[in-house]
């Protein structure tokens, strides 16, 4: 992002990590690509279900037992992006083959624990499609 950019769009995160995430998620978007924008998006909303599903699993917060429930949720929000990515000819950017890895451990994990380990994976996956995208 060059010192222009920057100057038009003033991030709200002090953390150095959620910054340049922040930062690179302002430069896709103005970009006016409508489809990397969706991509962005839906990968963000998968990642933000995953990241506030862990921490409320391991506290406590959820009840077991709801893994059906919480497995299906999650494997439509990774089905989405991937969907979308494929819809608008974006299949051949690096992390797609990642999430089509992750979809089948979510649509396959038998615990809530499974469920939450995937997280990190995701997020990873993640870095390298949107990485990718701005790349593209």
């Amino acid at each position: 992002m060059t010192a222009q950019d920057k100057a038009e769009y003033k991030t709200t995160v002090a953390d150095k990590h959620w910054r340049d995430e922040e930062y690179q998620w302002a430069r896709i978007l103005s970009t006016g690509h409508a489809a990397k924008g969706m991509v962005l998006l839906y990968i963000q909303k998968a990642c933000t279900a995953f990241h506030e599903f862990e921490p409320a699993w391991k506290q406590g917060a959820i009840e077991q037992g709801h893994i059906e429930f919480l497995r299906k949720r999650m494997a439509n929000r990774v089905r989405h992006v991937l969907v979308t990515i494929e819809n608008n000819g974006l299949d051949r950017v690096n992390g797609v083959a990642e999430l089509r890895k992750i979809l089948s451990f979510i649509e396959s994990a038998e615990t809530e624990d499974e469920l939450a380990e995937i997280t990190e994976r995701l997020h990873m996956a993640n870095h390298v499609l949107l990485d990718s995208l701005e790349e593209d």
